[in-house]
């Protein structure tokens, strides 16, 4: 099989944020996993042709359902095809955002 362009996305961040790309073990329990196995975060991975608002916001949820821990932040790390990995961009809801860094509730 061949190493399709997002698989080899998926790894680069996965060693950006010291963890492992999880495969093919995608399916949980209660519905999807993270595309990323590290601690302190679910991190949903994106690479898209032409992203969307509403690409990277359901991204956002994807990592907000996807959570295997209630502490870890949920991240969507969403890059355009035939960009530069480093202009990626990471990205978060803001309510999840304040619950992790602004000491928000969980209401």
């Amino acid at each position: 099989m061949s190493d399709k362009s997002w698989k080899a996305w998926e790894r680069r961040v996965a060693k950006r944020f010291g963890g492992e790309r999880r495969g093919a073990d995608f399916r949980g329990r209660t519905g999807g996993k993270n595309d990323i196995i590290v601690e302190g975060f679910s991190v949903e991975v994106k690479l898209l042709s032409r992203p969307t608002y509403g690409d990277m916001f359901n991204a956002c949820l994807q990592a907000e359902g996807a959570k295997e821990n209630v502490l870890d932040a949920a991240v969507a790390v969403v890059k355009k095809k035939g960009a530069r990995d480093n202009d990626a961009l990471v990205i978060m809801r803001l309510e999840e955002f304040e619950r992790h860094y602004l000491g928000g509730s969980d209401d």
